[in-house]
Formats: C-alpha cells, sequence, structure tokens
C-alpha cells in the first residue's frame, strides 16, 4: 500500500471518531512530501530520521508533537497489516523544559486595559475598543482565541446571556454561558459599533477597523504590541512571553480556585469544567491548570479542613 493512501485511511478513520484532526493531518501531509509516495514496505528508518532530524542532541516540543503523530499512524498501519517493520527511531532525545503559561493577575488586565487609546498605532488592525472587548471576551469565558473571533451576531444571544460556539478543535459545538457583566460590555459594544445607514453589519461580533473578521494573527501581533506597552511581561526562564492563549489557562486556574474559596467539591466540578471549555474529557483540561501559588495554598486548606473534620469524627 502506498504512503499517501494509507495517511489518507487515517486521517479519514481519525475525523470519523469526531476530531477535526487538522494539525496531525498536516503533519502526515509534511511528511508524505519529504519522504514520498512510497510504499510501506520500502520505508525505513532513514526516512524517519530525515523527518525527525536532532541537531546537536536539542529538540523543540514540535518534534515530539511529530514523533507522536507518526507513531500513532505507523500503530494504526501495523493493526492493520500495511507495514510489518518498525521504521520510528527507538532512541528518543531529551525533553525541552515544560512549557509553563503565564497566569494574569487582576493588575494586569487593569493595565492592559488602561492604555489610552491615543497610543494606539494608526496601522493596529483593532480600534482600542474592540482590542479590550476581545480582551474581556477572553478573560471572562476561556475560549479560544479563534473562537472569539469568528463569533457571529447570531451566534451571540444576549437576551439569555449565551454564546454559541460551532464545531471547533474537537469539531463540536457547545453553549457557553456568560454572566451579565459581559452581556452588557457586549450589549454596549455592539450599540457603539453599530453601522450607520447604507453599511452593513460586519459578520462576526467583533471586528477589524475594515470590518473584516479577526484573524489569530491580526490579534496575537496586536496584542504582542499591547503587552509591551502595558508592561506586561515576565522575567522567568519560560521561552515566551505572555501570550493571548494564555488567558484560557488564567480562565481555568481562576474558576479551580473559585471553587476551592467557595468550598466546593473541585473533583466533581472538573468535569463541568472540560465540557465549558469544549474538551473531550478531564486529561485534555488538566493542561491548563497550571498549580500557582494560590491555587496551592487553597489547596493546602481544604486538606487541612478535610483532616481537621476526619481526626475530630475519628
Amino acid at each position: 500500500m502506498k504512503l499517501a493512501s494509507a495517511i489518507e485511511d487515517f486521517i479519514q478513520y481519525k475525523q470519523a471518531l469526531g476530531n477535526l484532526y487538522i494539525g496531525s493531518a498536516n503533519i502526515l501531509k509534511a511528511f508524505v512530501r519529504k519522504t514520498g509516495n512510497l510504499e510501506l514496505e520500502a520505508l525505513t528508518s532513514a526516512h524517519c530520521q530525515a523527518f525527525l532530524p536532532v541537531k546537536s542532541g536539542t529538540v523543540t516540543s514540535f518534534w515530539f508533537q511529530k514523533y507522536a503523530t507518526l507513531d500513532r499512524f505507523f500503530r494504526y498501519a501495523t493493526e492493520r497489516g500495511y507495514i510489518q517493520h518498525r521504521v520510528l527511531p527507538t532512541s528518543m532525545p531529551e525533553r525541552p523544559p515544560r512549557f509553563v503559561p503565564y497566569i494574569y493577575s487582576t493588575d494586569d488586565i487593569r493595565r492592559l486595559l488602561a492604555v489610552p487609546d491615543s497610543h494606539y498605532p494608526r496601522t493596529y488592525p483593532l480600534s482600542p475598543d474592540t482590542m479590550r472587548t476581545f480582551l474581556l471576551v477572553l478573560y471572562g469565558t476561556g475560549l479560544r482565541v479563534g473562537e472569539v473571533g469568528r463569533l457571529t451576531h447570531a451566534e451571540a444571544d444576549l437576551r439569555n446571556g449565551t454564546l454559541l460556539i460551532r464545531e471547533t478543535k474537537f469539531g463540536k459545538s457547545r453553549l457557553v454561558p456568560i454572566g451579565k457583566d459581559l452581556v452588557s460590555i457586549l450589549r454596549l459594544y455592539r450599540m457603539r459599533h453599530r453601522p450607520g445607514v447604507g453599511y452593513q453589519r460586519p459578520p462576526t461580533l467583533l471586528a477589524t477597523k475594515i470590518g473584516m473578521m479577526i484573524r489569530n494573527d491580526h490579534a496575537d501581533h496586536a496584542f504582542e504590541w499591547l503587552r509591551r506597552e502595558a508592561g506586561v511581561l515576565r522575567f522567568d526562564s519560560a521561552r515566551y512571553q505572555p501570550r493571548l492563549h494564555d488567558f484560557r489557562h488564567t480562565f481555568a486556574v481562576t474558576r479551580l480556585l473559585t471553587w476551592y474559596r467557595q468550598g466546593k467539591d473541585v473533583q466533581r466540578m472538573l468535569p463541568l469544567l472540560s465540557t465549558y471549555l469544549g474538551h473531550c474529557g478531564v486529561e485534555e483540561t488538566s493542561v491548563y491548570l497550571q498549580m500557582t501559588r494560590e491555587l496551592l495554598q487553597e489547596a493546602n486548606c481544604c486538606f487541612e479542613r478535610y483532616a481537621f473534620a476526619e481526626v475530630q469524627n475519628g
């Protein structure tokens, strides 16, 4: 069987399970381009090593992502008898340091929102009002950047306080309830950006200055300038400065912290958080639960209350 045909079968199999499988599919297609459309039995470890080069013993997280994608594909091909021999290298390089997301403080948010309109460059694709609203939606919902950018007027039901997020990363749609404060912010934004007579309303709720959907690269480049202007920086050894995607991490950690402080059974609440974030299970959500000092303190207090109660009852 040819490599391209086997990969196409595998992609269709993954998508039939409800996974959009876009990023991994692109990796597999890149492997075909690099290797050529060979017969599977003609593949050797040299082909994989050429696709997974290791220079000076250092690799990135993307190297491991590519390796894992190929590993899943070859397991699939082996189970179906398409290939009989192992071609992936067995020795693994050292993993890079674990990525640590940035958790925004309330002071960070205030500084980002407080940058004056007059400081925004003319070339900035988003108006100051749009950028602030964009950040508040991310902060208040934990949505992905692309989910906020694609949100249409029809999908934002402000009367009932829900956002309809259609077929995203895992091919699922979901209703995301939002609080009264965010509903008010979006209502005011919609009023301020109501089109004049003879002008069409942009297709998305939040849009660029020229009425286009906010793409991820628009938002990322705009935010890179804004966080520098606001002085929201990290000085630890992390590889990245604060990112827009870190608002999703911040939302998850903040929600967990709030539940601890309210005395909720956090283990029982985690599946709800997973559903809200659009994950298939708690394992995917756990990636977002960075253990901050505040979260650790609340977890310790929760354990102490439990242990003290056990001692008293004993």
